[in-house]
């Protein structure tokens, strides 16, 4: 595994084998708040025979050891941000300015630019508390320029983090340009629309399987839609909305994806479909609620009539996902959906600013 500089092996890590005879790197994969249960089980269920969880103190992250290709984990769906670690031995960040230091702080980097080799990236920021100090300013000077990019702490795109470890500091090498949780498919952002974290998510929680029969009911700008086709193949992908700027949306973000060719897009009022009973093993609705879209009147009126119709065209047993920010009119629905579903499970989590709810519920009758 990854040692700390100085250091020797890490109190507490598992040992493993390295890959080609060298050492398994040490990453981080920072989730949404509320969702980092949810990508240690994307790690567990895709990498299983190369991802060795290491216990850390941080909440909202995932520090786990990989003996596969880095390359890979660009594949994770659940991910938010994904960093290279180290960890160094020093009492202050003025000691990593030694040769040694500097030396493995770049080699980092210059393995995560690897990752996404077709990126160029314009110049190198540090994310640390005092960054703009003397010595974070010439910790940055000097390793921009073993690197041949500027330093540019204001708008760098190759991000290095500096925090205070359990014995040290730990120095984080961000994979990409970009948070992972960008998606390059996202070429129009629909008011209102999902990030692509939160939308697979979404589709986790509906445990998804081969060959379902898949809805997404209010379908915006086809996140959820384009997230289930990345989990995994499909028998009927159907994405519904009333809004004709929604649906362009979901085209345009779908082709992007490659995917459009693979998904039904409908123009339909949720409250009256027309699919037949029983039509969908898995269904998904990011509910109005009242900010960019909708008003919080309405709401109740509108979720009942969803859910009765989410109801009619779910088959038994079949799994049903809603996330509102309007949580007074999901629980004013609680008698009501008590009829017909059974709640799985719920959880809240962050989205821009937001703490959005979320339920599960199966159809039981």
């Amino acid at each position: 595994m990854r040692r700390s500089t100085k250091s020797g092996q890490h109190k507490g890590r598992p040992k493993r084998s390295a890959p080609s005879g060298g050492t398994p790197n040490l990453w981080v994969g920072t989730a949404l708040p509320g969702l980092e249960d949810l990508l240690k089980g994307e790690l567990d269920r895709r990498f299983k025979d190369h991802v060795t969880h290491v216990p850390h103190s941080k909440g909202g992250e995932c520090h786990f050891v990989f003996g596969g290709r880095s390359r890979a984990l660009l594949s994770l769906r659940l991910c938010h941000v994904l960093s290279l670690r180290r960890d160094f031995r020093v009492a202050r960040p003025r000691t990593l300015l030694s040769p040694e230091h500097l030396a493995a702080i770049v080699s980092d980097l210059k393995t995560v630019m690897e990752v996404t080799p077709a990126e160029k990236f314009t110049g190198l920021r540090l994310d640390a508390a005092g960054s703009d100090s003397p010595t974070m300013q010439r910790l940055g000077s000097q390793i921009a320029e073993k690197l041949s990019l500027p330093f540019a702490n204001d708008t760098g795109d190759l991000v290095l983090a500096l925090r205070p470890g359990e014995t040290g500091w730990e120095v984080l090498s961000r994979v990409g340009a970009r948070p992972l949780g960008t998606r390059a498919w996202r070429k129009v952002n629909y008011r209102g629309s999902l990030s692509g974290t939160v939308a697979a998510a979404l589709v986790e929680l509906s445990r998804p399987a081969p060959g379902d029969r898949f809805l997404n009911l209010m379908c915006g700008s086809g996140s959820i839609l384009i997230e289930r086709l990345k989990w995994g193949r499909a028998k009927i992908m159907v994405g519904v909305d009333n809004i004709p700027q929604a649906l362009d949306a979901s085209k345009h973000n779908s082709t992007a994806a490659g995917l459009r060719d693979r998904i039904k897009l409908l123009r339909a009022d949720t409250r009256a479909l027309p699919f037949a009973e029983a039509s969908f093993d898995r269904l998904c609705a990011d509910l109005p609620w009242g900010q960019s879209i909708g008003t919080r009147e309405p709401n109740i009126s509108l979720y009942r009539d969803t859910f009765a119709e989410a109801h009619r065209i779910c088959r038994r047993g079949g799994k049903f996902v809603v996330l509102t920010q309007d949580h007074r009119s999901l629980d004013a629905l609680e008698g009501v959906v008590e009829r017909g579903w059974r709640l799985l499970g719920e959880r809240s989590f962050a989205q821009r600013g937001f703490r959005s709810r979320c339920r599960v519920y199966e159809r039981s009758d």
